[in-house]
């Protein structure tokens, strides 16, 4: 009959959970236990006639229908045998093809600590590696709209203030290395999932000489988490890959957060075709960019489901706990897929994003955008200091542009008038020869953008191999699996 457990805990806890595992873990739950059954009998501790016989069974079980709930709690009648949850509704369904005794060997050296954890990570590192496919796919998409960015002028600000002009490819790039450092982080954490738990059994391994290698091996990992108990107790697994996604949904949040002001009305900068602009239901003239709010609230909102993963193992024990089970990892595998909304909205937003060059113009003009680079001509040539420089171009700037006070400052404090003609004043504060000289590394020039684009090549390369890497793994896996279990 099994332990009486009480109709609210059924309800709330063991039947959601054999839910999410008749849903997610089936089909991977068999892999772990083809896998073991294979290393089991290359190691002899199971004979090669009960593995026989296990085989069979399992054959026999690849279409394994369970049922949509937990079956035989619901049903009162005296002499039905429950089960708690998929795991032993599994054996049991084998036991009964094959006999019990004979089932039982499927378990030898293994408990469901390690057997559940190493399912957890297998269908978690496959989610996390297409995601960062579809990451690489939307970086790809963005280096390829900062190309088309390189003749959009606009003013980028510091404070919420006007301060340089420079491009739209200077702008989106920022962003772009931002997003590469996030995917650096995340490929970094799926190395951490990707390590096999099997064999460390409750906490402390097994007196059999198994062999955790091989069947890390077989399922497609990358190791083995090495020390017993900690593969058992570590939550870095799942805190380190919420961490990645947490900091890029962050990332594209402030992104989303500053372009809003960029394409408001007053600032203009920044304008959107009417494909993803909606209109007010009582105010004729509102054309709102609403996307970017879309944007910045599904960010957020997958965000702090991250920073909820980290929360929820804040003074939990350092042991086998159920915030390693499926509930945690099943909320955690519904957040990642919220992340693909987000990164379409990033593409799609940022393509069809559209630069005004005459109000970037007009913005730096009233704003006295480009005096920066007034005063560092006047450095170099008339060999007076910056601050003195400074000075003069801030007088010019806080008079609107008037030229009689930019002559009258400079003559007050260099004791000589000030050479150049109204024509090469303006050549000074043109915009795009602000943009030219900023050669600096890194800088909106071609060429400080040049090495810009190279590290954006580095990377990209670096994580195409990387991802590639992963898969190949995978898929030498599958190969070696079903190599084992025909000679089973």
């Amino acid at each position: 009959m099994g332990i009486p457990f009480s109709a609210v805990y059924i309800e709330k806890v063991l039947d959601p959970s054999y839910r999410n595992w008749r849903r997610l873990f089936l089909g991977d739950s068999l892999r772990v236990h083809r896998a073991h059954l294979c290393m089991l009998t290359e190691r002899g501790i199971v004979s090669a006639e009960i593995a026989a016989r296990i085989k069979s069974g399992i054959l026999e079980l690849e279409s394994f229908d369970p049922p949509e709930h937990l079956p035989g709690w619901r049903d009162k009648a005296a002499g039905v045998e429950r089960v708690e949850d998929l795991y032993f509704l599994y054996e049991k369904a084998l036991g009964e093809r094959i006999g019990h005794e004979n089932a039982a060997w499927l378990h030898t050296a293994r408990s469901r600590n390690d057997m559940d954890g190493t399912i957890f990570r297998m269908v978690l590192k496959k989610a996390l590696l297409d995601l960062a496919g579809h990451l690489l796919t939307t970086c790809k998409g963005l280096k390829a709209r900062c190309a088309k960015g390189e003749g959009e002028l606009t003013v980028l600000y510091t404070h919420g203030q006007p301060a340089n002009p420079s491009t739209t490819a200077h702008y989106l790039s920022a962003l772009l290395l931002e997003l590469l450092e996030d995917y650096s982080r995340l490929l970094r954490s799926i190395s951490t999932v990707d390590q096999s738990l099997m064999g460390a059994c409750a906490i402390t391994g097994t007196s059999f000489d198994v062999d955790r290698e091989r069947v890390a091996e077989l399922l497609g990992f990358g190791g083995v988490a090495l020390n017993t108990y900690g593969a058992i107790c570590s939550s870095h697994w799942l805190e380190e890959p919420a961490g990645a996604l947490q900091s890029l949904m962050g990332d594209i949040g402030r992104f989303a957060a500053d372009l809003a002001h960029k394409a408001s009305c007053e600032v203009g900068l920044y304008v959107f075709p009417d494909e993803l602009v909606q209109v007010s239901s009582i105010m004729p003239q509102k054309r709102n960019p609403v996307i970017i709010e879309h944007l910045r609230i599904q960010a957020g909102l997958v965000a702090n489901a991250c920073a909820g993963i980290g929360a929820t193992f804040r003074n939990v024990p350092f042991q086998d706990v159920n915030e390693n089970a499926d509930a945690p990892v099943c909320f955690f595998l519904e957040t990642v897929g919220q992340v693909y909304s987000v990164l379409d909205l990033l593409a799609e937003m940022t393509d069809m994003m559209e630069a005004d060059e005459g109000r970037a113009t007009q913005i730096c003009s009233d704003f006295g955008v480009t005096t920066t680079e007034l005063a560092d001509t006047m450095v170099r040539d008339f060999g007076i200091g910056f601050r003195a420089a400074h000075g003069i171009a801030g007088a010019f700037a806080r008079s609107k542009g008037d030229l009689a006070i930019l002559r009258s400052a400079f003559a007050g404090t260099a004791g000589r008038p000030l050479p150049w003609s109204e024509v090469e004043i303006s050549e000074i504060l043109s915009p795009w020869r602000f943009i030219r000289l900023r050669k600096t590394l890194g800088g909106p020039a071609p060429e400080g953008m040049e090495p810009v684009y190279k590290r954006i090549d580095l990377s990209l390369a670096s994580f195409g191999t990387a991802l590639a890497s992963f898969r190949d793994l995978s898929r030498e896996a599958e190969a070696k699996l079903d190599d084992a279990w025909k000679r089973l």
